[in-house]
């Protein structure tokens, strides 16, 4: 291995659960758990029992286990078990009676005259005889054990941080409490839905930090977890959105608005119809107005041809705050013009900082009930429906202010309030996951974690020898899916747009050499494995061609960090990330931040080396700035925030193909491009022209996976993939009793752990499931009625091996490390193809230059307009705009292309031959 190759940035984000381990366990029926599962033990043994029974008969009074607190009942047209269809004739041949048929059903003890040997007869009634006792015990422990989850649902409903948390996540979830809505077993599955992301996950934690420090004793200092030295609000996505439509709609402000185009550096022909001189002349040195003046346009036709450019994503202007700026609220408040008195004197009372808090006094009264309804309605109604744009930033920063410190039932009042400024209300319910609240919040922990001694020798030494692996598997799959590509292109060049909209149904072509390998390595481990060392099983992989950036959660299974003992101690690798997740969001409260941003993007320019990365600015969409690393961008959906930084326009961009090879330039660019922006969704596009993208094998095929290590780093957790019709009985149990015995024979059916992760392929996150707690067991059935099939991961660490600690508390916690690595072997600078006539509409490949691995075909139902929305990429249908835009566009801009013959690719793979 070659782990010298890896550079680990000394500075790690520390991202920890927001609450308790103890707080969702409180939730758990250990007792009637640990009943249930004696009677499944039972319930077994006397089925084996049933199964040596002497005698034949033709009906099969074999027991079925149904979810009905440990009762069983015989299954119709079921195939019988050897010997269960004995004992229902007598040793004369005549059938038993009816009460001791049912007594067999039912794993129930049988009378002492019962025709049968007398040594299976002692034994079958002292296996039935104790499973009638458990099922007694079982029936006691689960009122016993549910009196104390009730009281402590109760307790944690009425927590104020659970309350706090709530609200910020799902404020609809919080007015159903607060209402009364939400009662008995629906209480406890809202609390136990909430509770689990809370306590097992590591994403509801403040902002905190280590560093690597080899030398240095391995430790933490920690003031607990309810201190935070800071808490800030931000406001949503579509916040910031709706403001923004707001500027473009105001009279006073759409004049002075300095437009310049994005996504397209040149003028677009009919991006907007009738609009072709407006828009040459939008290039960032010109008013509105100005514009307007020169193109001979009215003001309105322009402002109007802006508000359409700007939503499609040609064109941004000055006041449209740049989407990697940590607060876009604040950026766009600077950059407002100054209201005047009259625009103050408007609305004297609203933009007061308790103008909207409950039990605040109102000179309008009668409009009180009305500004608490639920109900969204159009501006024209609300209060402060005709404020100018500037009181509503102003009022919204105000608001923000407040929010961080606010009780939770002020908190729901102050989204309400930003809601109705921003004109969003609630229609934005539809939005995925945290972008249906209208305000993020980012606290500052007290956690430092200094990662040192035998711990940091582990990061460095034995985590590069996985990603060596990760690595090599990523450079195979980005080679494959760009053979892929460049067979479906053909033999020319062609421009990007173009070939967004000719490649949308392309499929990645995966590296599946390593899961291979792997797969083979569990097949032949011996059955009921539970670990599986691949170290020194494995060849040593290839170094990839191409620099690799990525970063690695990693969570010690220790009690304590200064109990690490290298080597030994598992260090277990928890999501995987394509990029170099050391961002300015991450840092905003560190003291060096700045500074550390800088000493990543120095450390990212050496991994680059001679590659240029070409960063993919996209729109916000998940509360946090996308990322934006050194190198040129392209501003597909967003706008970087450094000025002087390289734009390239997507009409810059094209493909060059010899139907073997395909390559990204850019006019003026010397060398070839690598997309570099890891929040994209997978496509094979990106995938082809991208820097590697590291992910784990793909074991799905594979029923069960045992834990796979290199050494003591675990590559992954222990893994079942369950059908959907083993959690039929989850769903179809009657109270908690028959849940929990549901529960623990699915246990012993598929081996499974007491607490573990449930993944499903449609939903995002995964759930946390502890098998004796009946709430988190509903979720699980749930969950089990979205797919076909679930993924069950093992909880490693679990709450045992957690080395974040608070008192008797235990937190969950993880190290956001981030790994640089080169390219393997770059190679020789090459002339650059002549690209003076580029950019002509791709031809269709004919069946001779087809891909041996069959690609999907050449897409014709949108032949005049491939980048119309039926035809349009996966990685740009977010994005409005350059997907309208004719596909011809580009050849009108740079002329047609010479046919040229195929010859060897301009830039090989390493290794390869020119």
């Amino acid at each position: 291995m070659s782990e010298q190759d890896w550079t680990l940035l000394p500075a790690v984000t520390v991202r920890s659960a927001g609450f308790a381990w103890e707080l969702v366990r409180s939730l758990a029926y250990p007792r009637a758990a640990a009943a249930a599962a004696e009677v499944v033990r039972l319930e077994r043994r006397a089925l084996d029992l049933l199964a040596e029974a002497p005698a034949r008969r033709t009906e099969d009074p074999r027991p079925v286990r149904s979810a009905a607190g440990g009762d069983a009942r015989p299954a119709r047209g079921d195939a019988r078990p050897p010997g269960g269809d004995r004992l229902a004739r007598g040793t004369g041949g005549g059938r038993l009676p009816r009460g001791l048929r049912s007594r067999l059903r039912d794993l129930r003890p049988l009378p002492g005259d019962t025709p049968a040997p007398a040594g299976w007869l002692a034994a079958w009634n002292e296996v039935t005889g104790s499973l009638e006792d458990a099922r007694l015990a079982l029936a006691g422990t689960t009122a016993a054990d549910a009196a104390l989850a009730r009281a402590a649902v109760a307790g944690i409903a009425a927590d104020e941080r659970f309350l706090d948390a709530l609200v910020r996540s799902a404020p609809g979830l919080y007015r159903d409490l607060r209402r009364g809505a939400a009662k008995g077993g629906r209480l406890r599955r809202l609390v136990g839905s909430v509770l689990q992301g809370l306590c097992a996950t590591c994403s509801f934690g403040p902002l905190d930090h280590g560093r690597v420090e080899p030398a240095a004793a391995c430790g933490h200092t920690w003031s607990g977890h309810r201190v935070h030295p800071r808490r800030v609000a931000y406001p949503a996505d579509w916040v910031g959105e709706s403001l923004q439509q707001r500027v473009l709609a105001d009279p006073a402000l759409v004049a002075g608005l300095v437009p310049r185009r994005r996504t397209w550096t040149g003028a677009v022909p009919d991006a907007v119809p009738d609009a072709a001189p407006f828009l040459a002349l939008c290039d960032g040195s010109r008013t509105l107005a100005e514009i307007a003046a020169e193109s001979g346009t009215a003001l309105e036709q322009a402002a109007a041809a802006l508000a359409v450019a700007v939503r499609r994503g040609l064109l941004t202007h000055d006041l449209c705050p740049p989407a990697t700026a940590a607060d876009p609220l604040s950026r766009l408040r600077e950059r407002l013009p100054a209201e005047t008195p009259h625009q103050d004197s408007a609305h004297p009372d609203t933009h007061r900082p308790d103008a909207h808090r409950p039990g605040a006094a109102r000179p309008d009264a009668a409009r009180s009930d009305a500004h608490r309804s639920d109900a969204p309605r159009s501006d024209a109604h609300r209060p402060g429906g005709d404020l100018p744009v500037g009181r509503r930033v102003r009022e919204i920063t105000e608001l923000l202010a407040q929010y961080p410190a606010a009780s939770p039932d002020v908190k729901l009042a102050l989204q309400r309030r930003i809601e109705t400024l921003a004109g969003g209300g609630r229609a934005h319910d539809d939005r995925p996951g945290d972008d249906r609240v209208a305000v993020h919040e980012a606290a500052a922990g007290t956690l430092r974690v200094t990662v040192g001694a035998g711990l940091a020798a582990d990061l460095e030494g034995r985590v590069p020898q996985v990603l060596d692996l990760l690595a090599a598997d990523a450079e195979l799959t980005r080679r494959r899916t760009n053979r892929l590509l460049a067979a479906r292109l053909g033999t020319g060049t062609f421009g990007l747009a173009e070939v967004l909209g000719a490649t949308g149904d392309l499929e990645i072509r995966y590296g599946d050499r390593l899961a291979e390998r792997i797969a083979a390595i569990v097949r032949a481990a011996p059955p009921g494995a539970a670990t599986v060392d691949l170290a020194g099983l494995l060849d040593d992989p290839e170094p990839p061609a191409a620099p690799v950036l990525c970063s690695a959660d990693v969570m010690v299974a220790a009690p304590s960090l200064e109990a690490y003992e290298p080597g030994l101690t598992p260090l277990v690798l928890g999501d995987l990330h394509d990029v170099a997740l050391l961002t300015p969001w991450a840092l905003q409260f560190h003291p060096d931040g700045a500074a550390l941003v800088a000493e990543r993007d120095a450390a990212i320019e050496r991994a680059l080396g001679g590659h240029t990365a070409l960063n993919v600015i996209s729109r916000r969409a998940t509360g946090r700035p996308p990322l934006e690393f050194p190198g040129p961008v392209l501003e597909l959906g967003g706008v970087t925030a450094d000025g002087g930084r390289r734009r390239i326009g997507l009409d810059e961009l094209y493909v060059h193909s010899d139907g073997r090879r395909a390559v990204l330039r850019a006019k003026g660019v010397d060398g070839p491009l690598l997309l570099h922006n890891g929040e994209h969704d997978d496509t094979a596009l990106h995938t082809a022209l991208a820097l590697p993208r590291v992910r784990r094998p793909d074991l799905r095929h594979l029923s069960r996976v045992p834990r796979l290590t290199w050494d003591n780093v675990v590559i992954s957790r222990r893994a079942w993939r369950v059908g959907r019709a083993s959690f039929d009985a989850l769903g179809q149990a009657a109270g908690d009793r028959e849940l929990l015995v549901a529960m623990a024979r699915l246990r012993e059916t598929h081996d499974l752990p007491v607490t573990f992760f449930a993944a499903s392929a449609r939903e995002r996150r995964p759930i946390h499931v502890d098998t004796r707690s009946p709430a988190l067991v509903e979720g699980l059935a749930r969950l089990a009625a979205t797919a076909e099939r679930l993924t069950l991961t093992e909880t490693l660490p679990g709450p045992e091996e957690c080395w974040l600690r608070d008192g008797g508390l235990r937190f969950a916690a993880e190290l956001r490390c981030v790994y640089l690595r080169p390219a393997g072997g770059r190679p020789a600078p090459r002339p650059a193809p002549d690209t003076t006539d580029t950019c002509s509409p791709a031809p269709r490949p004919t069946p001779d230059a087809a891909d041996t691995c069959s690609p999907a075909p050449w897409p014709t139902s949108e032949a005049a307009d491939i980048c119309s929305p039926a035809a349009r990429s996966r990685a740009v249908a977010r994005y409005p705009g350059p997907a309208d835009v004719r596909a011809d566009s580009c050849s009108r801009v740079a002329g047609p292309v010479a046919p040229g013959a195929r010859a060897a690719h301009p830039y090989p793979w390493q290794g390869e031959r020119r």
